[in-house]
């Protein structure tokens, strides 16, 4: 069933500039395990994680998630290890070193890689090299390596030794808020070999016991997902070969809360990601009739005309493209019909569970209406929530996860706000009173 309460009038271009809002937590203040005040790096780039705000992190990329970052601002791309043969994710070819920086060359992004491929990343002298690389690119960058859990060790580690060299450094990190930051991201750095070097880094004593993360502990064999809680994940638009990657790490089901091809009668097919062609653009004009995918209307809105049609493929005829087959888009765009039936040779469970992104106010009628539903499929093992960039599935995932497990209205808002969305009185109000209405006020303090 699709919840669709007002006229659809609300253009994506509006739904859009939801996202850059930073996070203001209103009544019922709490502290919060990020670094600084987080937000989605853009529709593109639902899957990378923001240490700070000029820096996000990320597992093996392709030449796509490159291009991808070019489309949202990107001013650099940092590979953390020289890597030549890097392999495949979910059947595309991740991206070489030499791959990486000619993609980046075309796009005229800054590239640079740190680490000889099977050197030490887990020691004192790579978060040296990675803070100097770093400290000599054009900010805001993503760091990438195969191994997630190297480049946020790293990652992290130079917010830390930035702290420690430089008084007017922002965000100070220390090794609590380097733990407390690290669990929130999913990754487990409690070993003795990693507790030395953070305490060599932060000049601190080491930490007997860091807190640990909470997260279902194979879910980096699909790095692309986001950690709610123990089970729960949230994530974009998935593409065709992650579907063996959920199943490789151990997910048991995945929801899908994007519409289908049709509502009411009326077509309603969301919007795909084409590279070099902006996200803020509807899908059908108002007779409903498709048009953003249509040539004559892309080149219209390229986002960067002098780009080289090589960046599409050395065979394309224009600088930007036309159609994603890979994220189930067809001529028009997401079809959600394409992954239901992709997901029938998979050993997965897939549930779609649509919420319309232009006219769905969220309330506890929205909720109880999947909500049997959503905690049956939480019993079943780790879930994967997914929409266009993770918002419709933070929203509904965070509050399954605290119904299944017991929370409360404060832990919710804090977890949504980690996650990188703004819940208060005024940012999303339905959000916050259906997480009030379900969950409870939250208690005065004693």
């Amino acid at each position: 069933m699709v919840v669709r309460i007002a006229k659809r009038n609300t253009t994506l271009a509006q739904y859009g500039s939801l996202f850059v809002r930073f996070m203001s937590t209103g009544r019922g203040d709490f502290h919060l395990d990020t670094l600084s005040q987080r937000r989605v790096p853009g529709f593109k780039l639902w899957w990378a994680k923001e240490v700070t705000p000029k820096l996000y992190v990320a597992g093996g990329l392709t030449d796509t998630q490159i291009k991808y970052a070019h489309d949202e601002g990107f001013k650099g791309v940092i590979s953390l290890f020289h890597e030549n043969s890097p392999g495949q994710f979910g059947g595309e070819k991740l991206a070489s070193m030499s791959e990486a920086k000619y993609v980046a060359k075309i796009a005229g992004i800054q590239f640079d890689a740190i680490l000889k491929e099977n050197e030490d990343w887990a020691c004192v002298k790579a978060v040296e090299k990675l803070t100097d690389a770093i400290t000599k690119m054009e900010k805001p960058i993503l760091l990438y390596s195969r191994k997630p859990q190297a480049v946020a060790f790293t990652s992290l580690l130079h917010t830390a030794y930035m702290s420690k060299l430089d008084s007017k450094y922002e965000p100070r990190v220390n090794s609590e808020k380097f733990y407390k930051m690290s669990a929130l991201m999913g990754m487990d750095f409690t070993e003795d070999r990693f507790k030395s070097v953070v305490a060599e880094i932060t000049g601190e004593s080491i930490v007997s016991n860091p807190p640990k993360c909470d997260a279902y502990q194979n879910w980096l064999g699909y790095w692309l997902g986001h950690p709610v809680y123990k089970n729960w994940f949230t994530a974009g638009q998935i593409r065709r070969g992650h579907l063996k990657e959920l199943e490789a790490a151990g997910f048991k089901s995945v929801i899908n809360m994007r519409v289908g091809k049709t509502f009411n009668n009326n077509p309603s097919q969301e919007t795909v990601n084409l590279i070099n062609i902006p996200v803020n653009l509807n899908t059908y004009d108002e007779n409903y009739i498709p048009v953003r995918q249509k040539p004559s209307e892309l080149e219209k809105v390229v986002l960067d005309p002098a780009l080289d049609r090589k960046h599409i493929s050395p065979t394309s005829n224009v600088n930007y493209e036309t159609e994603n087959p890979e994220e189930y888009g067809d001529e028009i765009g997401y079809n959600e019909e394409l992954e239901s039936e992709h997901f029938k040779g998979s050993s997965l469970k897939y549930y779609h569970l649509p919420l319309d992104i232009y006219s769905t106010t969220f309330s506890t009628d929205v909720f109880k209406q999947y909500k049997d539903k959503l905690l049956k499929i939480g019993n079943d093992g780790p879930v994967l929530f997914h929409c266009t960039i993770g918002q419709r599935t933070a929203f509904m995932g965070v509050l399954a996860a605290a119904v299944q497990y017991n929370k409360d209205l404060q832990w919710a808002l804090k977890r949504i706000h980690e996650l990188g969305f703004t819940v208060n009185e005024t940012t999303f109000s339905d959000v916050y009173k259906m997480y009030n209405d379900v969950l409870g006020q939250i208690k005065a303090p004693r």
